[in-house]
């Protein structure tokens, strides 16, 4: 079982353990909660991280470690596309060397 957010009308949001197909769940006032979309523990390349980490800084450098194991943020991204992309003779045509932007 995972942990997911539920919105109830009367309470407000809650979290709670349920199974992946449970949309709508009863709370304990009695009303029906519905499922925030998104929640839960969030997947990111290959980690997961936890949505609600208590220290800030701790979900901080985890967040700032997985930016470095892929290719960091937009700038360093386009940086490295620009830096690896040539012009292949025979066709005319850009190529991406993903084996150079792996390396780096």
């Amino acid at each position: 079982m995972a942990r997911f957010d539920y919105a109830c009308p009367n309470c407000g949001v809650f979290e709670m353990d349920a199974g992946r197909d449970e949309r709508q769940v009863e709370h304990a006032c009695g009303m029906t909660a519905t499922r925030r979309p998104f929640s839960g523990v969030p997947y990111l390349n290959g980690q997961t991280v936890a949505k609600s980490i208590p220290d800030p800084a701790y979900r901080q450098e985890a967040e700032h470690r997985q930016l470095k194991e892929t290719w960091g943020g937009v700038d360093r991204t386009y940086e490295m596309l620009h830096r690896n992309t040539h012009m292949d003779e025979k066709t005319g045509m850009k190529q991406v060397d993903l084996k150079a932007m792996n390396a780096t």
